[in-house]
């Protein structure tokens, strides 16, 4: 990492990249410091093809040029737009407020436009792998319902359920259901197999298992067949069996009052 002086017009922003977000008290607090003091930490941008691409800094950048500095710090990394997009992934999403719509955007174009696996990209971004394939199936929700997800609307789990739904309009229908009937993740998966399955595009259930063969044998007390796991040795069905337990239990207890001795 090498530190520079640069001129902040030279500085390349990508189109597709993660921006952490402020409030509005908080980026009232981050102008007002910027303005006093400068920023503290350096701009950090990849040198690609001779071309300082931004990786971290965007709001220090906006805010530093926009008071008029004609020179700004930045810390220069080697590495391609690979480089570029998985660090600033990895940068903004440890400081947390980070439209998930903009982490989903950047993890599509890692893998549909630069070929990398969940593996390579969870390796490259310090996120678990689980997270990125998540990510990946949010890749297949509208516009709509990414702007739900970033204004939290629906929560991820909520999100990842409706990428179940493969039609656009049914899918946004179904996210305004959400926020209706504010459904939990079990409701809202049951919710979506009964459309998919009314529809006919519900995956096929497990392959039904042959039924054993069932060998009925006659209680010698009802004189009524049963199924040979409910007879007993002798052949006593359950509900017989049960009847004379009562009957044995009911026994004992005359039998015991019987043998209580009587008071004058």
């Amino acid at each position: 990492m090498k530190l520079r002086r640069v001129n902040p017009n030279s500085i390349q922003v990508p189109e597709v990249r993660v921006t952490a977000r402020f409030g509005e008290e908080e980026w009232e607090q981050f102008q007002s410091s910027i303005k006093e003091v400068g920023a503290v930490a350096p701009i950090i941008c990849c040198e690609t093809d001779g071309q300082l691409v931004l990786v971290d800094g965007l709001h220090r950048l906006m805010e530093m040029m926009a008071n008029g500095a004609e020179k700004v710090d930045v810390a220069v990394l080697e590495g391609d737009m690979v480089d570029v997009l998985t660090k600033n992934l990895m940068l903004d999403h440890t400081r947390g407020k980070t439209p998930v719509s903009e982490m989903i955007r950047v993890i599509e174009v890692l893998w549909k436009e630069y070929n990398l696996d969940s593996e390579k990209i969870a390796a490259k971004t310090g996120l678990t792998r689980d997270y990125v394939e998540k990510l990946q199936k949010l890749t297949e929700l509208t516009p709509y319902c990414r702007q739900a997800l970033d204004e939290g609307r629906i929560g991820v789990g909520q999100a990842y359920e409706l990428t179940r739904i493969k039609d656009p309009e049914r899918q946004e229908i179904v996210e305004g259901q959400i926020e209706l009937y504010h459904f939990k993740i079990p409701e809202l998966r049951e919710h979506i197999t009964n459309i998919l399955e009314t529809l006919g595009q519900a995956p096929p259930g497990p392959t039904k298992r042959e039924e054993p063969t069932v060998f009925l044998v006659e209680c010698k007390f009802c004189h009524l067949k049963h199924d040979i796991h409910h007879i007993a040795n002798p052949p006593i069905c359950d509900d017989c069996a049960g009847a004379l337990i009562l009957l044995n239990r009911e026994a004992k207890r005359q039998e015991e009052v019987l043998a209580e001795p009587k008071t004058e």
